[in-house]
């Protein structure tokens, strides 16, 4: 059995209002969170998306929303920044095949089912993908002081653009940065974890929109929508 140590964050906006959010950095691991409304369900969600021969032990707990762990203090490593990079590598093509060869009905389909945070305001396929390029570009590189970048006109380009220009900007980053901004605490290892982890799981959440989409939408009027 192999212990991995976990990092614990309470009332976060993440999943949920005021959630919890249960994180490992193990390289083999780099990117996976649990999320829950409390400790023991986000506990509860990590297990579920780890190996079944690891054991979980947590190793830190901080509090608030956008904070850092002692963890995202340490000086960001090689490794880490390539794992990063092979995850978006992987994830971006999927998320320009989903929203390219869909319609625009789909692809702007609401399930008015849906619950979200307070704070999200990305319900359809369309409004998601643009929540990816917003988030890695103006948002994550932003708030450790690595630039802004506006949004091209067209979603497919964005796309593109974005994963250009985090690539780009990763290469460079700085192993060691800090910044506090706002009340946030942001580092190049937090950056890193977070860009691993975020379009992995919102690209799961618009493959289960999508499919629930074609099938309403066929229920709706007797044709497939993609």
């Amino acid at each position: 059995m192999r212990t991995v140590s976990v990092y614990v964050e309470d009332d976060v906006g993440l999943a949920f209002d005021h959630g919890t959010a249960a994180w490992v950095f193990d390289l083999d691991l780099w990117g996976v969170c649990g999320q829950g409304p409390d400790e023991p369900s986000a506990l509860a969600d990590l297990r579920r998306r780890v190996p079944n021969d690891v054991d979980l032990a947590v190793a830190e707990r901080i509090e608030g929303d956008e904070q850092a762990f002692l963890r995202d203090h340490q000086p960001s490593t090689a490794q880490e920044r390539q794992i990063t990079m092979a995850i978006l590598a992987e994830t971006r093509p999927q998320t320009l095949h989903l929203v390219g060869s869909n319609s625009d009905r789909l692809l702007d389909w609401d399930d008015a089912s849906r619950v979200l945070p307070s704070f999200a305001r990305w319900r359809t396929l369309r409004q998601i993908a643009w929540h990816i390029a917003d988030t890695e570009s103006r948002y994550y590189l932003p708030m450790v002081g690595l630039g802004y970048r506006e949004r091209a006109a067209n979603l497919l380009t964005e796309l593109r653009d974005s994963f250009a220009h985090v690539r780009k900007t990763l290469a460079s980053m700085p192993k060691d940065m800090l910044r506090e901004v706002d009340g946030q605490t942001w580092t190049s290892a937090k950056v890193l974890r977070r860009l691993a982890w975020h379009e992995r799981g919102e690209l799961a959440v618009m493959r289960s929109l999508h499919d629930r989409g074609t099938r309403t939408l066929s229920r709706t009027d007797g044709t497939l929508c993609t």
